[in-house]
Protein backbone atom coordinates (compact mmCIF):
# COMPACT_ATOMS: atom_id res chain seq x y z
CA UNK A 1 0.00 0.00 0.00
CA UNK A 2 2.79 2.59 0.61
CA UNK A 3 4.33 1.36 -1.98
CA UNK A 4 1.37 2.20 -4.47
CA UNK A 5 0.55 5.64 -2.12
CA UNK A 6 4.57 6.82 -3.46
CA UNK A 7 3.75 5.63 -7.15
CA UNK A 8 0.59 7.79 -7.26
CA UNK A 9 2.35 10.99 -5.81
CA UNK A 10 5.43 10.34 -8.38
CA UNK A 11 2.71 10.20 -11.34
CA UNK A 12 0.61 12.98 -10.16
CA UNK A 13 3.97 15.28 -9.55
CA UNK A 14 4.34 14.44 -13.24
CA UNK A 15 1.50 15.05 -14.40
CA UNK A 16 1.47 18.76 -12.97
CA UNK A 17 5.01 19.87 -13.88
CA UNK A 18 3.90 18.38 -17.83
CA UNK A 19 0.14 20.94 -17.59
CA UNK A 20 2.02 23.61 -15.91
CA UNK A 21 4.79 23.41 -18.41
CA UNK A 22 2.37 23.36 -21.41
CA UNK A 23 0.42 26.53 -19.90
CA UNK A 24 3.75 28.06 -19.84
CA UNK A 25 4.61 27.45 -23.38
CA UNK A 26 1.19 28.85 -24.39
CA UNK A 27 1.59 31.55 -22.26
CA UNK A 28 4.72 32.98 -23.76
CA UNK A 29 3.02 32.08 -27.22
CA UNK A 30 0.17 34.47 -26.07
CA UNK A 31 2.27 37.49 -25.34
CA UNK A 32 4.74 36.79 -27.97
CA UNK A 33 0.93 37.44 -29.97
CA UNK A 34 -0.08 40.13 -28.35
CA UNK A 35 3.55 41.71 -29.15
CA UNK A 36 3.41 41.16 -32.72
CA UNK A 37 -0.16 42.35 -32.73
CA UNK A 38 1.08 45.94 -30.69
CA UNK A 39 3.63 46.21 -33.47
CA UNK A 40 1.13 45.71 -36.21
CA UNK A 41 -1.03 48.55 -34.99
CA UNK A 42 2.23 50.82 -34.12
CA UNK A 43 3.29 50.19 -38.09
CA UNK A 44 -0.46 51.21 -39.05
CA UNK A 45 -0.54 54.15 -37.13
CA UNK A 46 2.79 55.21 -38.36
CA UNK A 47 2.05 54.42 -42.17
CA UNK A 48 -1.36 55.59 -41.56
CA UNK A 49 0.42 59.57 -40.11
CA UNK A 50 2.51 58.74 -43.34
CA UNK A 51 0.29 58.57 -45.61
CA UNK A 52 -1.08 62.07 -44.65
CA UNK A 53 -3.92 61.04 -41.25
CA UNK A 54 -2.93 63.62 -38.45
CA UNK A 55 -2.23 62.74 -34.94
CA UNK A 56 -6.23 64.23 -34.74
CA UNK A 57 -7.83 61.86 -36.86
CA UNK A 58 -6.14 58.87 -35.33
CA UNK A 59 -6.94 59.82 -31.68
CA UNK A 60 -10.07 57.68 -31.71
CA UNK A 61 -7.57 54.22 -32.11
CA UNK A 62 -4.60 55.45 -30.39
CA UNK A 63 -6.91 56.09 -27.00
CA UNK A 64 -8.11 52.81 -27.47
CA UNK A 65 -4.40 51.30 -28.07
CA UNK A 66 -3.67 52.97 -24.74
CA UNK A 67 -6.75 51.70 -23.07
CA UNK A 68 -6.31 47.86 -24.16
CA UNK A 69 -2.69 47.85 -23.48
CA UNK A 70 -3.38 49.56 -19.82
CA UNK A 71 -5.68 46.58 -18.84
CA UNK A 72 -4.16 44.47 -15.62
CA UNK A 73 -2.55 41.11 -16.41
CA UNK A 74 -4.55 38.33 -14.69
CA UNK A 75 -3.17 36.39 -11.55
CA UNK A 76 -1.63 33.13 -11.90
CA UNK A 77 -3.40 30.67 -9.75
CA UNK A 78 -1.69 28.55 -6.95
CA UNK A 79 1.40 26.28 -8.01
CA UNK A 80 2.10 28.31 -10.99
CA UNK A 81 -1.15 27.01 -13.03
CA UNK A 82 -2.72 29.60 -15.58
CA UNK A 83 -5.42 31.65 -13.54
CA UNK A 84 -7.03 33.26 -16.96
CA UNK A 85 -3.91 35.18 -18.15
CA UNK A 86 -3.49 33.31 -21.57
CA UNK A 87 -6.99 34.12 -22.30
CA UNK A 88 -6.43 37.82 -21.37
CA UNK A 89 -3.75 38.26 -23.38
CA UNK A 90 -5.60 36.81 -26.12
CA UNK A 91 -8.31 39.27 -26.11
CA UNK A 92 -5.63 42.22 -26.20
CA UNK A 93 -3.86 41.17 -29.01
CA UNK A 94 -8.05 40.24 -30.92
CA UNK A 95 -8.69 43.55 -30.06
CA UNK A 96 -5.19 45.32 -31.25
CA UNK A 97 -5.59 43.81 -34.38
CA UNK A 98 -9.46 44.80 -35.05
CA UNK A 99 -7.79 48.55 -34.68
CA UNK A 100 -5.50 47.59 -37.42
CA UNK A 101 -8.69 47.11 -39.13
CA UNK A 102 -9.98 50.48 -38.01
CA UNK A 103 -6.79 52.63 -38.64
CA UNK A 104 -7.60 51.62 -42.66
CA UNK A 105 -11.91 52.76 -42.30
CA UNK A 106 -10.09 55.84 -41.19
CA UNK A 107 -7.36 56.02 -43.91
CA UNK A 108 -10.01 55.30 -46.40
CA UNK A 109 -12.67 58.11 -45.30
CA UNK A 110 -10.43 60.87 -44.88
CA UNK A 111 -8.92 59.46 -48.59
CA UNK A 112 -12.55 59.62 -49.57
CA UNK A 113 -12.77 63.41 -48.23
CA UNK A 114 -9.78 63.99 -49.66
CA UNK A 115 -10.70 63.29 -52.75
CA UNK A 116 -13.98 64.93 -52.86
CA UNK A 117 -12.05 68.29 -52.12
CA UNK A 118 -9.49 67.30 -55.00
CA UNK A 119 -12.56 66.71 -57.53
CA UNK A 120 -14.52 69.79 -56.73
CA UNK A 121 -11.09 71.94 -57.75
CA UNK A 122 -10.40 69.92 -60.94
CA UNK A 123 -13.86 70.54 -61.81
CA UNK A 124 -12.73 74.36 -61.47
CA UNK A 125 -10.22 73.80 -63.42
CA UNK A 126 -12.33 72.30 -66.14
CA UNK A 127 -14.86 74.73 -65.71
CA UNK A 128 -11.64 77.44 -66.30
CA UNK A 129 -10.18 75.35 -69.19
CA UNK A 130 -14.13 75.46 -70.66
CA UNK A 131 -14.26 79.53 -70.05
CA UNK A 132 -10.85 79.97 -71.52
CA UNK A 133 -11.63 77.86 -74.43
CA UNK A 134 -14.47 79.48 -75.45
CA UNK A 135 -12.14 83.01 -75.39
CA UNK A 136 -10.00 81.47 -78.47
CA UNK A 137 -7.31 80.17 -75.75
CA UNK A 138 -5.62 77.37 -76.50
CA UNK A 139 -6.05 74.91 -73.78
CA UNK A 140 -4.43 71.01 -75.53
CA UNK A 141 -1.98 70.95 -72.41
CA UNK A 142 -4.34 71.96 -69.29
CA UNK A 143 -7.11 69.22 -70.78
CA UNK A 144 -4.47 66.80 -71.17
CA UNK A 145 -3.01 67.72 -67.47
CA UNK A 146 -6.57 67.35 -65.97
CA UNK A 147 -7.23 63.93 -67.77
CA UNK A 148 -3.65 62.58 -66.41
CA UNK A 149 -4.72 64.12 -62.58
CA UNK A 150 -8.01 62.75 -62.59
CA UNK A 151 -7.01 59.26 -63.50
CA UNK A 152 -4.02 59.69 -60.23
CA UNK A 153 -6.70 61.23 -58.56
CA UNK A 154 -9.11 57.76 -59.14
CA UNK A 155 -5.80 55.51 -58.07
CA UNK A 156 -5.69 57.33 -55.15
CA UNK A 157 -5.33 55.11 -51.45
CA UNK A 158 -4.08 57.75 -48.89
CA UNK A 159 -4.60 61.47 -48.54
CA UNK A 160 -1.01 62.14 -49.33
CA UNK A 161 -1.38 60.11 -52.37
CA UNK A 162 -4.59 62.76 -53.54
CA UNK A 163 -2.31 65.83 -52.20
CA UNK A 164 0.34 64.47 -54.35
CA UNK A 165 -2.26 64.03 -57.50
CA UNK A 166 -3.11 67.69 -57.23
CA UNK A 167 -0.06 69.45 -56.66
CA UNK A 168 0.08 72.55 -58.38
CA UNK A 169 -3.21 72.02 -59.96
CA UNK A 170 -4.47 75.54 -57.78
CA UNK A 171 -1.58 77.49 -59.41
CA UNK A 172 -2.61 76.41 -63.18
CA UNK A 173 -6.44 77.07 -62.61
CA UNK A 174 -5.06 80.74 -61.28
CA UNK A 175 -2.80 81.53 -63.91
CA UNK A 176 -5.63 80.27 -66.74
CA UNK A 177 -8.46 82.34 -65.20
CA UNK A 178 -5.41 85.49 -65.49
CA UNK A 179 -4.56 84.75 -69.05
CA UNK A 180 -8.78 83.98 -69.76
CA UNK A 181 -9.52 87.62 -67.74
CA UNK A 182 -6.22 89.40 -70.05
CA UNK A 183 -7.96 87.55 -73.57
CA UNK A 184 -11.40 89.04 -72.64
CA UNK A 185 -10.39 92.32 -71.49
CA UNK A 186 -8.07 92.47 -74.78
CA UNK A 187 -10.98 91.44 -77.26
CA UNK A 188 -13.25 93.58 -75.24
CA UNK A 189 -10.80 96.53 -76.15
CA UNK A 190 -10.67 95.54 -79.97
CA UNK A 191 -14.39 95.53 -80.09
CA UNK A 192 -14.82 98.60 -78.40
CA UNK A 193 -12.03 100.34 -80.58
CA UNK A 194 -13.21 98.52 -83.90
CA UNK A 195 -17.13 99.76 -82.86
CA UNK A 196 -15.78 103.07 -82.30
CA UNK A 197 -14.30 102.99 -85.85
CA UNK A 198 -17.27 101.60 -87.67
CA UNK A 199 -19.65 104.45 -85.62
CA UNK A 200 -16.81 107.51 -86.73
CA UNK A 201 -16.95 105.99 -90.65
CA UNK A 202 -20.55 105.96 -90.53
CA UNK A 203 -20.59 109.42 -89.55
CA UNK A 204 -18.42 110.60 -91.81
CA UNK A 205 -19.98 108.74 -95.02
CA UNK A 206 -23.57 110.88 -93.24
CA UNK A 207 -21.44 113.71 -93.62
CA UNK A 208 -20.09 113.47 -97.07
CA UNK A 209 -23.98 112.57 -98.23
CA UNK A 210 -25.23 115.45 -97.15
CA UNK A 211 -22.91 117.45 -98.90
CA UNK A 212 -24.41 116.29 -101.86
CA UNK A 213 -27.28 118.52 -102.52
CA UNK A 214 -24.85 121.53 -102.57
CA UNK A 215 -22.10 121.44 -105.82
CA UNK A 216 -20.12 124.72 -104.84
CA UNK A 217 -19.44 122.18 -101.73
CA UNK A 218 -18.19 119.69 -103.54
CA UNK A 219 -14.55 121.06 -104.39
CA UNK A 220 -14.28 122.42 -100.14
CA UNK A 221 -14.39 118.49 -98.95
CA UNK A 222 -12.78 116.89 -102.06
CA UNK A 223 -9.73 115.61 -99.88
CA UNK A 224 -11.91 115.08 -96.80
CA UNK A 225 -14.18 112.61 -98.57
CA UNK A 226 -10.73 111.13 -100.50
CA UNK A 227 -9.67 110.72 -96.56
CA UNK A 228 -12.62 109.12 -95.71
CA UNK A 229 -12.82 106.56 -98.66
CA UNK A 230 -8.98 105.60 -97.77
CA UNK A 231 -10.00 104.93 -94.13
CA UNK A 232 -12.55 102.71 -95.20
CA UNK A 233 -10.30 100.29 -96.78
CA UNK A 234 -7.89 100.71 -93.97
CA UNK A 235 -10.68 99.73 -92.04
CA UNK A 236 -10.56 96.34 -94.23
CA UNK A 237 -7.18 95.66 -93.52
CA UNK A 238 -7.03 96.28 -90.13
CA UNK A 239 -7.11 93.92 -87.86
CA UNK A 240 -5.57 95.20 -83.93
CA UNK A 241 -6.85 98.28 -81.73
CA UNK A 242 -4.18 100.28 -82.16
CA UNK A 243 -4.70 100.11 -86.79
CA UNK A 244 -8.80 100.75 -85.64
CA UNK A 245 -7.69 103.83 -83.14
CA UNK A 246 -5.81 105.35 -85.94
CA UNK A 247 -8.62 104.73 -88.17
CA UNK A 248 -11.16 106.19 -85.65
CA UNK A 249 -8.88 109.44 -85.34
CA UNK A 250 -8.24 109.95 -88.98
CA UNK A 251 -11.82 109.45 -90.13
CA UNK A 252 -12.84 112.00 -87.14
CA UNK A 253 -10.50 113.82 -88.13
CA UNK A 254 -11.60 113.95 -91.80
CA UNK A 255 -15.47 114.53 -90.57
CA UNK A 256 -15.44 117.43 -88.30
CA UNK A 257 -14.64 120.11 -91.08
CA UNK A 258 -17.43 119.09 -92.86
CA UNK A 259 -19.41 118.52 -90.16
CA UNK A 260 -18.48 122.47 -89.33
CA UNK A 261 -19.19 123.69 -92.72
CA UNK A 262 -22.37 122.36 -93.12
CA UNK A 263 -23.28 123.53 -89.44
CA UNK A 264 -22.04 127.00 -90.15
CA UNK A 265 -23.70 127.00 -93.75
CA UNK A 266 -27.58 126.12 -91.71
CA UNK A 267 -26.55 128.80 -89.47
CA UNK A 268 -26.17 130.94 -91.99
CA UNK A 269 -28.97 130.24 -94.00
CA UNK A 270 -31.17 130.43 -90.86
CA UNK A 271 -30.12 134.01 -89.68
CA UNK A 272 -30.69 135.00 -93.20
CA UNK A 273 -33.86 133.81 -93.12
CA UNK A 274 -34.72 135.11 -89.56
CA UNK A 275 -32.90 138.42 -90.58
CA UNK A 276 -35.16 138.71 -93.89
CA UNK A 277 -38.36 138.26 -91.76
CA UNK A 278 -37.70 140.82 -88.89
CA UNK A 279 -37.39 143.12 -91.95
CA UNK A 280 -40.99 142.47 -92.92
CA UNK A 281 -42.12 142.20 -89.55
CA UNK A 282 -40.62 146.06 -89.33
CA UNK A 283 -42.31 146.86 -92.40
CA UNK A 284 -45.54 145.84 -90.83
CA UNK A 285 -45.47 147.83 -87.78
CA UNK A 286 -44.14 150.61 -89.89
CA UNK A 287 -40.65 150.96 -88.60
CA UNK A 288 -38.22 152.18 -91.19
CA UNK A 289 -35.83 149.05 -91.56
CA UNK A 290 -33.22 151.61 -93.06
CA UNK A 291 -30.48 150.24 -94.91
CA UNK A 292 -30.54 146.78 -93.42
CA UNK A 293 -32.58 145.13 -96.34
CA UNK A 294 -29.43 146.47 -98.75
CA UNK A 295 -26.96 144.92 -96.61
CA UNK A 296 -28.65 141.82 -96.40
CA UNK A 297 -28.85 141.11 -100.33
CA UNK A 298 -25.35 141.78 -100.21
CA UNK A 299 -24.72 139.31 -97.44
CA UNK A 300 -27.31 137.21 -99.82
CA UNK A 301 -24.81 137.12 -102.80
CA UNK A 302 -21.83 136.39 -99.94
CA UNK A 303 -24.05 133.12 -98.74
CA UNK A 304 -24.98 132.37 -101.94
CA UNK A 305 -21.38 132.09 -103.22
CA UNK A 306 -19.66 130.60 -99.98
CA UNK A 307 -18.21 127.08 -100.27
CA UNK A 308 -16.13 127.14 -96.54
CA UNK A 309 -16.84 127.88 -92.98
CA UNK A 310 -14.91 130.99 -92.40
CA UNK A 311 -17.62 133.12 -95.33
CA UNK A 312 -20.49 131.30 -93.48
CA UNK A 313 -19.30 132.09 -90.19
CA UNK A 314 -18.30 135.80 -91.47
CA UNK A 315 -21.96 136.27 -92.81
CA UNK A 316 -23.57 135.40 -90.01
CA UNK A 317 -21.66 137.48 -87.39
CA UNK A 318 -22.23 140.20 -90.13
CA UNK A 319 -25.97 139.54 -89.96
CA UNK A 320 -26.45 138.75 -86.13
CA UNK A 321 -24.51 142.23 -85.50
CA UNK A 322 -26.98 144.43 -87.51
CA UNK A 323 -29.98 142.89 -86.25
CA UNK A 324 -30.68 143.72 -82.82
CA UNK A 325 -31.36 147.54 -82.45
CA UNK A 326 -33.70 146.80 -85.29
CA UNK A 327 -35.38 143.96 -83.25
CA UNK A 328 -35.68 146.31 -80.25
CA UNK A 329 -37.40 148.79 -82.29
CA UNK A 330 -39.58 145.87 -83.67
CA UNK A 331 -40.55 144.97 -80.18
CA UNK A 332 -41.10 148.37 -78.84
CA UNK A 333 -43.66 149.18 -81.63
CA UNK A 334 -45.36 145.57 -81.31
CA UNK A 335 -45.78 146.90 -77.15
CA UNK A 336 -47.57 150.18 -79.32
CA UNK A 337 -46.72 153.23 -77.15
CA UNK A 338 -45.85 154.16 -73.92
CA UNK A 339 -42.83 153.60 -71.51
CA UNK A 340 -40.77 150.02 -72.27
CA UNK A 341 -37.42 149.12 -71.05
CA UNK A 342 -35.45 146.47 -73.23
CA UNK A 343 -32.51 144.98 -71.83
CA UNK A 344 -30.09 143.03 -74.20
CA UNK A 345 -28.54 139.99 -72.90
CA UNK A 346 -26.57 139.80 -75.82
CA UNK A 347 -25.27 143.34 -75.32
CA UNK A 348 -25.60 143.63 -71.51
CA UNK A 349 -26.92 146.71 -72.58
CA UNK A 350 -30.35 148.45 -71.36
CA UNK A 351 -32.52 150.81 -73.14
CA UNK A 352 -35.43 152.60 -71.76
CA UNK A 353 -38.03 153.82 -74.43
CA UNK A 354 -40.83 156.91 -74.04
CA UNK A 355 -43.38 156.34 -77.33
CA UNK A 356 -40.52 154.41 -79.15
CA UNK A 357 -37.20 156.97 -78.81
CA UNK A 358 -34.62 156.17 -76.51
CA UNK A 359 -34.53 157.99 -73.00
CA UNK A 360 -31.73 156.44 -71.54
CA UNK A 361 -29.58 153.74 -72.61
CA UNK A 362 -26.50 152.39 -70.23
CA UNK A 363 -24.29 149.60 -70.00
CA UNK A 364 -25.22 146.50 -67.16
CA UNK A 365 -24.48 143.44 -65.93
CA UNK A 366 -26.70 140.87 -65.84
CA UNK A 367 -27.29 137.43 -64.63
CA UNK A 368 -23.81 135.08 -64.46
CA UNK A 369 -23.93 131.63 -66.28
CA UNK A 370 -25.42 129.69 -63.55
CA UNK A 371 -28.26 132.07 -62.89
CA UNK A 372 -28.92 133.75 -65.61
CA UNK A 373 -31.33 136.53 -66.17
CA UNK A 374 -34.57 134.89 -67.78
CA UNK A 375 -35.34 136.21 -71.09
CA UNK A 376 -39.08 137.48 -71.84
CA UNK A 377 -41.94 140.04 -71.78
CA UNK A 378 -42.51 141.54 -68.19
CA UNK A 379 -44.22 144.74 -66.20
CA UNK A 380 -42.33 146.88 -63.41
CA UNK A 381 -44.31 145.36 -60.20
CA UNK A 382 -43.28 147.31 -57.66
CA UNK A 383 -40.37 150.02 -57.03
CA UNK A 384 -38.15 150.56 -53.48
CA UNK A 385 -36.24 152.90 -52.40
CA UNK A 386 -33.50 151.54 -50.61
CA UNK A 387 -33.85 148.01 -50.28
CA UNK A 388 -32.23 145.49 -48.30
CA UNK A 389 -30.95 142.46 -50.62
CA UNK A 390 -30.67 139.05 -48.86
CA UNK A 391 -29.67 135.83 -50.30
CA UNK A 392 -32.08 132.73 -51.01
CA UNK A 393 -29.17 130.74 -50.73
CA UNK A 394 -27.87 129.08 -47.05
CA UNK A 395 -24.18 130.17 -46.07
CA UNK A 396 -22.89 126.77 -47.38
CA UNK A 397 -23.66 127.87 -50.74
CA UNK A 398 -21.31 129.37 -52.85
CA UNK A 399 -24.26 131.87 -54.07
CA UNK A 400 -24.79 132.78 -50.95
CA UNK A 401 -24.05 136.78 -49.76
CA UNK A 402 -24.36 138.42 -46.83
CA UNK A 403 -27.58 141.18 -46.78
CA UNK A 404 -26.48 144.20 -48.83
CA UNK A 405 -28.60 147.45 -49.02
CA UNK A 406 -28.96 149.07 -52.78
CA UNK A 407 -30.94 152.33 -53.23
CA UNK A 408 -33.42 152.20 -56.04
CA UNK A 409 -34.72 148.60 -56.78
CA UNK A 410 -37.51 147.69 -60.05
CA UNK A 411 -39.05 144.65 -59.64
CA UNK A 412 -40.01 143.21 -62.40
CA UNK A 413 -40.45 139.12 -61.57
CA UNK A 414 -42.51 137.87 -58.47
CA UNK A 415 -39.74 135.58 -57.77
CA UNK A 416 -36.97 138.16 -56.87
CA UNK A 417 -35.83 139.87 -60.11
CA UNK A 418 -35.46 143.26 -60.70
CA UNK A 419 -33.16 146.08 -61.86
CA UNK A 420 -31.06 147.48 -59.26
CA UNK A 421 -27.76 149.57 -58.33
CA UNK A 422 -24.61 147.62 -57.52
CA UNK A 423 -22.37 150.07 -55.30
CA UNK A 424 -20.01 146.74 -54.85
CA UNK A 425 -19.55 147.02 -59.28
CA UNK A 426 -17.19 148.95 -60.84
CA UNK A 427 -17.49 147.94 -64.55
CA UNK A 428 -20.50 147.00 -67.26
CA UNK A 429 -20.76 145.80 -70.19
CA UNK A 430 -20.09 142.77 -72.31
CA UNK A 431 -18.28 140.41 -70.83
CA UNK A 432 -19.34 141.44 -66.96
CA UNK A 433 -21.84 138.69 -67.09
CA UNK A 434 -19.48 135.93 -66.57
CA UNK A 435 -18.79 137.22 -62.71
CA UNK A 436 -22.36 138.53 -63.25
CA UNK A 437 -25.72 138.95 -60.40
CA UNK A 438 -27.75 136.45 -59.19
CA UNK A 439 -29.98 137.11 -61.77
CA UNK A 440 -30.84 140.66 -61.29
CA UNK A 441 -30.04 143.42 -63.67
CA UNK A 442 -26.80 145.42 -61.95
CA UNK A 443 -27.54 148.69 -63.37
CA UNK A 444 -25.46 152.30 -62.71
CA UNK A 445 -25.76 154.32 -59.62
CA UNK A 446 -26.26 157.70 -61.77
CA UNK A 447 -28.22 156.12 -64.46
CA UNK A 448 -30.43 154.10 -61.84
CA UNK A 449 -31.77 157.20 -60.45
CA UNK A 450 -32.69 158.66 -63.57
CA UNK A 451 -34.26 155.08 -64.32
CA UNK A 452 -36.27 154.79 -61.07
CA UNK A 453 -37.78 158.01 -61.29
CA UNK A 454 -38.89 158.00 -64.42
CA UNK A 455 -40.14 153.90 -64.71
CA UNK A 456 -43.97 153.91 -63.54
CA UNK A 457 -45.17 150.47 -62.07
CA UNK A 458 -46.52 148.28 -65.30
CA UNK A 459 -43.71 149.90 -67.55
CA UNK A 460 -43.23 147.19 -69.78
CA UNK A 461 -40.11 145.19 -69.61
CA UNK A 462 -38.33 143.27 -72.04
CA UNK A 463 -35.36 141.14 -71.73
CA UNK A 464 -34.22 139.46 -74.97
Amino acid sequence: MAALLVLLVLCGAGASAAVWKSQQSDLTSARSDRTAAQSALDSAISHAESDGLAKADLLPVTTQRTAILAEAAVATKAFGFDGGERTHLAHQAGALRALIARVDLLQQGFTDIARGAATTLLDQMQAAIATAKGAGIEVGGESSTLDQTRAALAAAKSPKAVQTAIIGIDTRISALQTQTQVKLAADAALSSSRTAAQSALARADRLVSAVQPYPNLQPTIRDWAAAITAQHQAFLASTDMAGFDAITAATTAAANPIDDLLTSRSGAYGDMASARQSVQDAINYKVDPGDIPHRLDVLQATLDGASTTAVYEFVMNQVDGMMPPLLDRIGIASLGVGKVIVISLARQELTAYQDGVPFITTLVTTGRPELPTPPGNYTVLRKNHPWKMTSDFPPSSPYWYAPTWVQYTLWFRSDGYAIHDAPWRGTYGPGTQAAGSHGCVNTPMPTMVDLFNWAELGTRVIVH
